[in-house]
């Protein structure tokens, strides 16, 4: 079954959001906004993943977390895990 990587971000406003990364345009990715500056939690995450059609697969719960500085010097933290189409 194929995968696919799953990501969580920050918006330039401190809110984050979460994204599936598809072959084609960043336009079309599945995406739901979490609206809020805190951290979304696991349960969370495998909600709105659940909501855009995709779920992790058997054994794979782990999120890989990641930062990187921005142009200004900010801290840009992100995480990402692997997910499959549900069903």
């Amino acid at each position: 079954m194929t995968t696919y990587r799953a990501q969580l971000a920050k918006n330039a406003d401190g809110t984050w959001r979460l994204f599936v990364v598809l072959p084609g345009r960043v336009a079309d990715w599945p995406t739901e906004e979490f609206g809020t500056a805190e951290i979304p939690t696991v349960e969370a995450r495998a909600e709105a993943l659940e909501m855009l059609g995709y779920e992790a697969p058997a054994g794979a719960v782990t999120w890989d977390w990641a930062e990187d500085v921005d142009d200004d010097g900010s801290v840009l933290l992100m995480a990402a895990t692997e997910v499959r189409k549900a069903g």
